[in-house]
């Protein structure tokens, strides 16, 4: 992935997204072929484990490992990215602390950074649109994600549009099972600012096979109101950036109960 983007938030959102955000990480790594399985287990076996106590403690509400799919310049390109959504980005949570819950390991047998480079890191804020059917079960239908950074001429049109149009249009297809994706949703992006990357917005689709992630359809069974996104194309810069990735591992506040 080529280094990263910005906008600044401003008061023109309402104040129900301003009462209700949370700050998500987005830190792009890239690990060695021969690291990857290493990798992956400290993930899995130790740090979820720190992420599930860290959101009983009221720090966190979501964590995810993602190993990227495809893609080109694959040798000098990010492959793993690694979510983090806090409560409250000024409040620092001590990573450190994963050896009180594996007190008979050293941390730098559980230090996934060891074998592992941060590439890139982007600071995104949650705007409350998100969308997951009652029937679909995360464990089984969020296996893939597709990643998508948008770029624009009117930052607050493209996310009006998205909330007022995009989110029913979405929901009424998963509800009806007239479409591929599982679940759907947005983020402002806040930092950083880069001239080779300007996007300023991402959204996200669930899928449970990288068939559908790939596409090209993701509503075969839905026809689009005509000229649904003229106007969206109008406001467009280029093209979206986009990455396929798998769901290694995620923890999702919701889906667990606190102490």
């Amino acid at each position: 992935m080529k280094k990263s983007f910005i906008i600044l938030f401003t008061l023109l959102m309402s104040c129900a997204y301003v009462n209700a955000q949370e700050f998500t990480t987005h830190e792009y790594r890239s690990v060695a072929p021969e690291d990857m399985d290493e990798y992956i287990k400290r993930e899995v076996v130790y740090w979820s484990k720190f992420a599930e106590s860290e959101m009983k403690k009221g720090n966190l509400t979501y964590w995810a490992v993602l190993q990227r799919v495809g893609g080109e310049h694959q040798l000098n390109e990010p492959n793993i990215l690694r979510i983090n959504t806090f409560v409250d980005i000024d409040k620092e949570v001590n990573w450190n602390s994963i050896t009180g819950l594996f007190p008979k390991m050293k941390f730098k047998d559980m230090d996934a950074r060891a074998i592992s480079k941060t590439t890139d890191k982007i600071f995104l804020r949650d705007l409350g649109n998100h969308i997951q059917p009652e029937n679909v079960i995360p464990e089984k239908d969020f296996k893939y994600v597709r990643i998508n950074y948008h770029n624009m001429k009117d930052i607050w049109w493209h996310l009006n549009f998205e909330a007022e149009h995009v989110k029913p249009f979405f929901k009424e297809a998963m509800d009806n099972g007239k479409t591929s994706i599982k679940g759907w949703g947005n983020a402002l992006i806040l930092s950083p600012k880069s001239d080779e990357f300007r996007c300023k917005t991402y959204s996200y689709d669930f899928f449970s096979t990288l068939k559908d992630a790939l596409g090209p359809n993701d509503f075969p069974d839905m026809d689009f109101p005509e000229d649904f996104y003229e106007e969206y194309s109008k406001n467009y810069v280029g093209e979206k950036n986009v990455r396929i990735y798998k769901v290694i591992k995620f923890i999702d506040v919701n889906e667990i109960v606190k102490d």
